[in-house]
């Protein structure tokens, strides 16, 4: 049986450049470039993008591209309780009318370090018991409930999402992500769609197989995503010759930094059970070099043709990338498709142009014909 074609969409941050971890290879990013990257991708292949929390806050960015837009469908990157879930509710309903029904939630659960910046001292399993019961009150109430519920982190009486707009839709859909045996739980009830970067094809199906399961248990099928940075060109060689610049471009300070955080598994001061999965895959001997103060070749931070963990050492985003030709590249995408993989949430540094080359040069390989 033929799979349906895959689902595209791009990444949206307002950190952005070349190589924006340095700020030499920053851009200084205001409205009008907010709103351009915005107009590009609604014409664009792609169904939308994935709005990071890393530059300004999601819900403007999210409100500045919508409002310029007429079917990108913003996908806003969002952590449970640091907004109360009857305002956030209240929030997606006011946004979700405004905008056509257009609104996407990511899910993200991060690291101890960061929940504690928010006055919100839980660790990784105790974040997941909070999500399922912070998700389980959201979507009765944006689905038009007055709700009254006592859980453990979650406690409102009569609460509703908006009491003067009725929601335009009973449902706005959630994806989530994570590797931990909660997370797979959590996801399998409330996910619509589960993310995950990408990572070898053996180990992305044992993942992918457990979030199916799980949520099998609750009678629900989401669809799998996979996000994934791109460094690519005409040909592998190319490809590999931008690593290489990426690589050198990047300061000694960067390197060094990031080196601690891989060695605490994570990538924001505490540990993640996905990040670690994927920094197991960067080649030791490449590290001992970076350690002693060396500069390896990109390839020699490779994990087999195309993934590269070594882009976890430069920046804040996926820890795998796949470099490679546009028809490499394009190839790997096919394989991850036919391995059940629905939607492809994907980067190219700078951003603008990078929406345009894939498009370009790798989306047309997905085309019915």
């Amino acid at each position: 049986m033929t799979r349906p074609d895959p689902e595209f969409l791009w990444y949206y941050v307002t950190h952005d450049g070349p190589y924006p971890w340095e700020p030499e290879g920053r851009r200084d990013i205001r409205l009008p470039d907010i709103t351009a990257l915005a107009s590009a991708l609604d014409r664009l292949p792609y169904s939308g993008a994935l709005l990071s929390t890393t530059g300004h806050n999601v819900w403007v960015t999210g409100t500045a591209a919508a409002a310029v837009t007429r079917d990108f469908r913003p996908l806003l990157a969002l952590r449970p309780q640091f907004t109360s879930v009857t305002e956030l509710a209240n929030m997606a309903i006011s946004f979700d009318d405004l905008f056509d029904g257009r609104l996407l939630i990511n899910v993200i659960n991060s690291e101890t370090p960061v929940w504690r910046q928010h006055g919100i001292r839980l660790e990784n399993d105790e974040r997941y018991d909070l999500h399922a019961e912070y998700w389980e009150v959201f979507n009765r109430l944006v689905a038009g409930e007055t709700v009254t519920y006592r859980g453990r982190y979650v406690d409102v009486e009569n609460a509703r999402g908006n009491p003067w707009v009725e929601p335009r839709r009973d449902h706005i859909p959630l994806w989530f992500s994570g590797s931990s045996p909660k997370a797979l739980d959590v996801a399998g009830r409330f996910a619509d769609a589960y993310l995950t970067f990408s990572e070898p094809l053996e180990q992305l199906n044992e993942k992918t197989a457990a979030v199916r399961e799980k949520a099998a248990q609750y009678g629900r099928s989401p669809r799998i995503g996979l996000r994934a940075s791109l460094i690519t060109g005409a040909t592998d060689e190319d490809a590999w010759r931008k690593a290489d610049r990426l690589l050198a471009a990047t300061s000694r300070a960067t390197l060094d930094r990031k080196l601690g955080l891989i060695a605490k598994g994570g990538n924001g001061g505490g540990t993640s059970v996905t990040q670690s999965r994927v920094f197991a895959h960067l080649p030791a001997k490449a590290l001992d070099v970076l350690r002693d103060g060396g500069l390896p070749a990109a390839r020699d931070l490779a994990h087999d043709d195309n993934l590269w963990p070594g882009i976890s050492l430069l920046q804040q985003g996926p820890p795998m990338a796949l470099v490679g030709g546009y028809d490499s590249i394009a190839a790997r995408l096919r394989e991850y498709h036919a391995a059940g993989v629905d939607i492809f949430i994907l980067d190219s540094l700078p951003l603008l142009e990078g929406a345009y080359e894939v498009a370009e040069h790798i989306l047309p390989a997905f085309k019915t014909p």
